[in-house]
């Protein structure tokens, strides 16, 4: 707030308060009164010669206001024999037999709170009258922070032996994401502490020192990466100092067995045959609309036509679903995320992965703004192998065939579709060599054919409508055959806080079966490339 008010100073004065006052909502109003006259003091240009000296005593001038202004006010409650007011014992005292190594280790693991006080008065012998006018807070919470941080310190000593199992047998953490993801991804693949602290925090809220004992570490070293996810909205605070995970996380053997149950009523009861016929179905009605790619083969067409047909029916069999359900969708999420973990202490079969019947699939939209054509979007359909997936520059979030197009070419693309006899300049032609290496153009005589279908979005909705009502009546028998059970299997594991989370993101996916529609066409309808690594199956652009 400024060089005088601190939150340091905002901490000491409520407790000020309440100790005096049995209420804590008229401490409360008390330490406002205090706070605001102290604000409008410093504005009105007061130097002070100790502001410590002077904001106590207007303390304590406030508090014999209220009292006296108080009709049946309650009687001051005397500290004198409280824990604030315990004096520190020597140091000896503190750790008994335990030496300066292990004094050192836990003074470490103390939060910050606590490690600037403890650190002041036992290594650096400060008095605690010093430690409260160098850090300008009152005595009473220096004396009060040493008697807790002696606590600390002693229970950590008593549980060095119990702790930290984490750091040792760390969990198997897998996770899922959908919208707008990126600033979470990137913290969570950038380091293995992330997902370990998600799966800590999963189902009660723990504080920092908490984690810290589970992992086998600092808190100073949590305390940083605590606050990144926090901002991220990996994890919330629903009271002052503890943190709990903003997401479901499950088990991952439960979280499989779920999964392969909707797969195998997907495929045994022949809905990824239907949803291909279905879309086989609309070729005429799809093909005569005007776009790019619209003569392209239509097994090429399917590529994109499957995570279309695959996102509704997961939308309309979750809109079906949640019909039992009052609970809305939290607005405020801007990405979704789906976490399964396995703890060391469990047994995981491996070979259940090959029941699954799904084919590993991923899509990125990447928009992009330009003179030419104002806003355009990229959309890799099939992040994953077996097309190039490569990624060795780490500051760089996208994969294998996103990097191929970005805002400086992606207007060529888009020109030559309407025009493959453009003459082009000497940068123009660097850039349509990469997109030949790439299989994104294909030279034929005189003329370069892009490879990739072009819609302007109003016809790409109207292709959207089109699957989407034919899908319909598919997803909601779906729906109807497999949520029941799926929600057996998983709610255990679900908060009460999270529900909403649940029905609208992660039912949804068990709805939305484009792994296993692509594992079905893999072989049977989509146009496979010669060579994965130069082919533009599953891109397309949009104007």
């Amino acid at each position: 707030m400024n060089e005088f008010i601190t939150n340091e100073l905002i901490e000491a004065t409520y407790l000020f308060c309440v100790k005096r006052i049995s209420d804590t909502e008229a401490a409360r109003d008390l330490s406002q009164d205090i706070l605001y006259e102290a604000i409008r003091v410093i504005a009105s240009g007061k130097e002070f010669f100790s502001f410590n000296s002077w904001y106590w005593k207007m303390a304590r001038n406030k508090y014999a206001d209220y009292i006296m202004n108080k009709q049946n006010s309650t009687l001051p409650i005397e500290t004198a024999g409280g824990m604030a007011a315990e004096m520190p014992q020597p140091i000896e005292n503190l750790i008994a037999a335990e030496d300066i190594s292990q004094l050192n280790f836990s003074l470490s693991r103390l939060a910050s709170i606590h490690r600037e006080i403890i650190i002041r008065f036992y290594l650096k012998e400060q008095k605690v009258r010093q430690i409260a006018d160098e850090l300008g807070i009152p005595e009473g919470t220096v004396k009060r922070r040493l008697f807790d941080a002696k606590k600390n310190l002693k229970e950590r000593f008593q549980n060095m032996n119990n702790i930290g199992k984490t750091a040792y047998a760390p969990a198997d953490v897998n996770w899922s994401w959908g919208y707008s993801a990126m600033k979470a991804s990137l913290l969570m693949e950038s380091s293995k502490i992330c997902p370990q602290v998600m799966v800590i925090c999963r189902s009660e809220a723990k504080t920092v020192n908490e984690i810290a004992d589970e992992m086998g570490v600092a808190p100073l070293y949590l305390e940083e990466m605590v606050e990144k996810l926090i901002n991220a909205r990996l994890l919330v605070s629903p009271s002052k100092g503890k943190y709990i995970a903003n997401h479901c996380i499950f088990p991952r053997e439960k979280y499989v067995k779920a999964d392969i149950y909707a797969r195998d009523i997907f495929h045994d009861d022949g809905y990824a045959e239907k949803i291909n016929n279905v879309l086989l179905s609309l070729k005429d009605k799809i093909t005569a609309l005007d776009f790019y790619g619209n003569n392209f083969d239509y097994s090429y067409i399917l590529w994109i036509l499957y995570v279309i047909a695959g996102d509704f029916f997961g939308i309309h069999g979750r809109n079906h679903y949640i019909g039992k359900y009052n609970i809305k969708d939290e607005a405020e999420r801007k990405y979704r995320l789906t976490m399964r973990y396995e703890l060391p202490d469990e047994t995981f079969d491996n070979s259940i992965w090959s029941r699954l019947r799904a084919a590993n699939w991923s899509s990125l939209h990447q928009d992009f703004t330009t003179s030419e054509y104002g806003k355009i979007a990229f959309v890799n359909d099939y992040e994953y192998e077996p097309f190039p997936n490569d990624n060795t520059d780490e500051t760089d979030w996208r994969r294998g065939r996103s990097k191929w197009i970005d805002g400086n070419n992606i207007s060529l693309l888009v020109a030559l579709s309407k025009n493959p006899k453009k003459k082009l300049s000497v940068h123009e032609e660097s850039m349509a060599a990469d997109f030949l290496k790439n299989g994104l153009l294909k030279k034929e005589n005189d003329k370069i054919i892009v490879q990739l279908p072009i819609f302007k979005r109003e016809i790409y909705n109207e292709i959207r409508e089109l699957v989407s009502t034919e899908i319909k009546p598919l997803a909601e028998e779906f729906a109807d055959k497999t949520g029941a059970d799926i929600e057996k299997i998983l709610l255990p594991y679900v908060r009460k806080d999270l529900m909403s989370n649940f029905i609208h993101w992660d039912m949804r996916m068990f709805f939305q079966q484009t792994c296993s529609l692509f594992y079905y066409g893999w072989d049977k309808a989509l146009a496979q490339p010669e060579d994965y690594s130069k082919s533009a199956a599953g891109l397309y652009i949009l104007i």
